[in-house]
């Protein structure tokens, strides 16, 4: 059984892990740029450092092992990302999604609108939701806007509310359905 809490966790999975992935970026391409710049330098410095007396820390070695570790660090971090995003849509798209809205809605200038039980936000799941379908949060599909602490749908009889709500699910599963073909 798919839930929203636990996409919630999943989506905020994929973001922390995308942080720690652009700052692995970020350290590998400073090391990249010192391996590269090595050669050009390690003369220079290796005899300046004996004209002085001094001795000369090839630092070749160390840049290279820190390199194969940020390279093993960022397979794995993209590896669970793929990962992660791979149950996400899985979870989505699945016929036994949880979507936990109050049971009773609110009507408002002919609208219907449903909150999610307890007040609960799902902010990371419809910001990774929002990307996959190529759409900015809230996602408005047809007369049905989902955003991460409400669905507001177009229309004040409850019953047609309903069937807007599951036809607006069922066209953005498959969406996504069709986008991991």
């Amino acid at each position: 059984m798919s839930d929203f809490q636990h996409l919630e966790e999943i989506a905020g999975r994929i973001k922390a892990n995308r942080q720690q992935l652009a700052s692995i970026d970020e350290e590998l391409d400073r090391v990249n740029m010192k391996i590269h710049e090595h050669p050009l330098k390690s003369d220079t410095e290796s005899t300046f450092a004996k004209m002085i007396g001094t001795s000369y820390n090839d630092e070749l070695e160390e840049l290279e092992k820190s390199k194969n570790i940020l390279a093993t660090k960022r397979e794995e971090f993209s590896s669970a990302i793929k990962n992660d995003m791979n149950t996400f849509i899985t979870e989505i798209i699945s016929a036994n999604l949880i979507i936990p809205l109050e049971p009773s809605p609110k009507f408002n200038d002919g609208n219907t609108i449903y909150a999610y039980r307890n007040g609960a936000k799902f902010n990371n799941v419809f910001d990774i939701l929002s990307e996959l379908l190529g759409l900015s949060a809230p996602i408005v599909v047809k007369d049905v806007m989902l955003s991460s602490s409400e669905v507001v749908v177009k229309v004040s009889d409850e019953f047609e509310a309903k069937k807007k709500f599951i036809n607006s699910i069922n066209e953005v599963q498959k969406t996504l359905a069709i986008k991991v073909r």
